[in-house]
């Protein structure tokens, strides 16, 4: 059935694969593929998704009536995994002549093609496996994202077991591979190590280049009694006498690490920012690809220390009595536990006089008995110097004699974790310990986590990213196919957080990201951000780094023009800097005139060699006003009619966008290339249009910290200005101006959320308290108390006090947490 499919058809042409009825992003060109688990059946979702307009469905059911749905097309299939595999081969092979990277191992596949994605994003247009895409589905839908601008890819992928790798090898088709390392991982689907080495190796069976380590002694054994490798590049790194690539440790601190390698007769020494053995290999792995690929010594060392430790599963946290969590409550297994050990050594430095401690759940690994594995604990243990250890689970409470080494002080077992949190209190055992907790997910240690961490502020502002993504998806919708969108995330993105929004919009596949300032795209840029950044306030001193940091800055003065002139010609660049140029149609703020056409015209077809306008914008003045359309259909008019000279004078087509969150709701059909979306993302229509689609995504609250009985004629607060006027019940909430919660919410003006009811804010707001008068409402303290959020919106906060939720977001203090949730 499979090679009867045209994948030319309109069914295919153009569409995005979609696999969850919850993330529709423009259902006109969604397929959706109705995969049945064990827990779930797609097909259920499909009258959902028809009603929300997706028009094309990939199915295996049988007994389903198509005629129940007008317009929409069915394909029909013994497997719907066949098919979305078959598609992505189909795909893959119209972009043949795409260089690609396949990446396996039981570690770091994600970490390595997140840094390699950063490493060479200076010479390649990167197409990679979002997130952790490395499945028999994940890999599809990652080469389902290759683009005729794309110029690299790089493809985890992984396997659970045998028969799978084959599927993999045929969709992604590299030509360089990387083997990272051999684990435990899904050992239950293979009879060996062996074999699941084996499988794992077919992914790279027509590759030209191999990159392993001969440290993985297994590995490097499969490879050699392979006949299919004796004729490829194979680069075997390591420090065994086995490795063509040697490597030497030269020097190690509590910081950095500094290796030697030998590379076609040359040696070649790096200062690496990791000193962990986890983070260190997966750096040779990157750093033998940029070797092959042609980078010199300085420009590699140059970038290796720019690298981050993508941020997985292991966190570090404050906890109670001056301690320090280490937080890997996600998963157990003994090369983990070896990298978390690691990691805490390395924290433990600066605290050497506190002690090692660590709570440790069964290891849940199908390749040992529970007593070997107990042994191997131990070992561990041992060799980390750990001085008190708590076991949970039956294995390690039946093998409790095993646990004695030198250095340890205090153990304890626990056959579950309601046993241990039914019997543990932390500040009696916690004395500024140096604490790791590590355990298999059934053991839901983050449980145990939230008993341990300290309590920071009392007051947060929760970031739902479940809402953030119904909100762009939802004005994704409202636009065409064909326009792109820009998502700002200036100001702390609406005080949200800059780096955790414009990671998730990036995931979510917004085209570009809008900043203030230099600064801020930096930032981005150094924590791994790779989508085009637009830099709205950029000066003439910043051009050297907005060059370095791929940045796009907005040129909106003849004065910056001439600077960037002169900038561009002493660089002596071997590629047009990338421009936006910023038109005044009305604003009045920034931006070139109407009278400046001519002259700005003329500059930058003299310069057009060395100069690139990318993208030209306006902004509209009031495009949430009704009471001033004419004014901003002329602004309209006229941003047309200049970008039209340009474009003609030019022979170019830049990027042109005016519409902001508001304009996108009122003036839909002026759409141009792209549109900006800002308040809107955080659940705002400045235009009322679109409110009651959206939702809402910042949560401000706090809690009560004192509860007072009041008579009449009472006083509460500074000056004596919260006086009631009957007897009542006041609550001091932990939260003042300083936190950013304005003085002009006091005596009245402002609300707070409690329990179901709308109380009064009353007295002076102090600088970290404010107070409610809550009237005879049953409350306790620590009860939770909300200033803005879905029960109390910030727009009605905002018109109380004449301001706008832009401002009331933006002013929320960098001391108030900010906690990042999905639903």
């Amino acid at each position: 059935m499979l090679n009867k499919i045209d994948f030319t058809q309109v069914f295919w042409r153009n569409k995005k694969a979609l696999i969850d009825s919850r993330q529709i992003n423009q259902a006109k060109q969604s397929i959706f593929f109705a995969f049945k688990g064990k827990q779930q059946d797609g097909h259920q979702y499909i009258p959902d998704l028809y009603r929300k307009g997706v028009r094309n469905f990939v199915l295996s059911s049988s007994g389903f009536h198509a005629m129940m749905y007008p317009g929409a097309r069915f394909i029909q299939a013994e497997s719907v995994l066949d098919v979305l595999q078959a598609w992505a081969k189909w795909h893959r092979s119209q972009y043949a002549q795409l260089p690609s990277i396949a990446i396996t191992g039981s570690n770091g596949k994600t970490i390595v093609k997140e840094w390699l994605s950063v490493l060479l994003m200076d010479r390649f247009q990167v197409v990679k496996s979002p997130k952790s895409y490395n499945s028999q589905i994940g890999v599809p839908l990652s080469i389902l994202g290759i683009e005729p601008k794309h110029t690299l890819g790089i493809f985890e992928a992984g396997i659970s077991q045998k028969g799978e790798m084959q599927a993999l090898q045929n969709i992604i088709q590299p030509q360089i591979g990387i083997f990272t390392n051999i684990g435990q991982a899904h050992a239950e689907g293979f009879e060996n190590q062996e074999e699941k080495i084996r499988e794992k190796l077919l992914l790279f069976k027509e590759c030209d280049i191999l990159i392993y380590t001969t440290d993985e002694a297994e590995i490097h054994e499969q490879v050699q009694q392979n006949p299919i490798f004796q004729s490829k590049t194979i680069y075997a790194w390591g420090q065994t006498e086995a490795a063509n690539i040697p490597i030497q440790i030269l020097e190690k601190t509590s910081q950095q690490a500094q290796i030697q390698l030998e590379w076609k007769g040359k040696s070649v020494q790096i200062e690496l920012p990791f000193t962990a053995k986890a983070p260190v290999e997966n750096s040779i792995h990157c750093i033998i690809l940029l070797l092959h690929l042609g980078y010199k010594q300085r420009a590699i060392q140059e970038k290796i220390l720019e690298l981050r430790e993508v941020k997985m599963r292991l966190e570090l946290k404050e906890a109670v009595n001056e301690s320090l969590l280490i937080d890997d409550s996600y998963n157990n297994d003994l090369a983990g536990l070896e990298i978390a050990l690691d990691f805490m050594r390395r924290q433990h430095i600066a605290r050497e006089k506190s002690p090692k401690t660590v709570i440790l759940s069964d290891i849940l690994q199908m390749d040992a008995s529970a007593e070997v594995l107990c042994h191997k604990i131990v070992d561990l243990l041992a060799q980390h110097q750990i001085q008190k250890f708590i076991g949970i689970g039956e294995s390690l409470h039946q093998y409790q004699s095993i646990f004695d080494w030198e250095q340890l002080q205090n153990i304890q077992f626990f056959k579950d974790t309601a046993s241990f949190l039914a019997y543990f209190s932390p500040y009696d055992y916690l004395q500024a310990d140096t604490l790791l907790i590590k355990g298999a997910r059934a053991f839901q240690f983050e449980k145990i986590a939230q008993v341990l961490k300290k309590k920071l502020h009392s007051t947060v502002l929760e970031i739902n990213m479940s809402a953030l993504a119904h909100n762009f998806k939802y004005y994704r919708q409202q636009i065409e196919p064909t326009t792109k969108m820009m998502a700002m995330v200036k100001a702390f993105a609406y005080g949200s957080s800059n780096y955790e929004v414009a990671n998730f919009l990036e995931y979510l596949g917004t085209d570009y990201l809008g900043v203030a300032y230099v600064d801020e795209g930096i930032a981005l840029r150094q924590k791994g951000i790779t989508v085009p950044i637009m830099v709205m306030n950029s000066r003439a001193t910043d051009f050297n780094l907005l060059l370095r940091y791929r940045l796009e800055p907005v040129i909106y003065s003849f004065e910056l023009l001439e600077r960037l002139q002169k900038f561009v010609q002493h660089a002596a660049l071997k590629f047009p800097f990338p421009i936006h140029i910023e038109l005044d149609t009305g604003m009045h703020r920034l931006g070139f005139d109407r009278k400046d056409e001519d002259a700005l015209l003329s500059i930058l077809k003299e310069h057009q060699s060395q100069i690139r306008v990318v993208g030209i914008f306006s902004h509209l003045v009031a495009s949430e006003d009704e009471e001033h359309l004419i004014y901003s259909l002329k602004q309209i008019q006229d941003f047309e009619q200049f970008t039209e000279s340009l474009e003609e004078y030019l022979s170019i087509r830049p990027i042109r966008h005016i519409l902001n969150t508001g304009g996108i709701a009122r003036f839909g059909k002026c759409q141009f290339d792209m549109v900006r979306l800002g308040i809107g993302l955080h659940g705002i229509d400045p235009s009322g249009k679109f409110q009651s689609d959206l939702e809402a995504v910042a949560t401000l609250k706090t809690v009560i910290s004192q509860i007072h009985t009041l008579e009449a004629d009472e006083t509460v607060g500074y000056g004596r200005m919260g006086k009631v006027e009957k007897a009542t019940k006041i609550v001091v909430l932990a939260l003042g101006y300083a936190d950013g919660f304005p003085r002009a919410f006091g005596n009245g003006v402002g609300k707070v959320y409690i329990k179901g009811k709308l109380c009064p804010i009353v007295g002076n707001i102090c600088m970290d308290m404010c107070f409610a008068d809550i009237g005879d409402l049953e409350v306790n303290v620590g009860d939770e108390a909300i200033l803005f959020g879905e029960e109390l919106s910030i727009q009605e906060q905002s018109e109380a006090i004449g301001t706008i939720p832009y401002e009331m977001l933006t002013n929320i203090s960098m001391r108030v947490p900010r906690v990042f949730y999905e639903e």
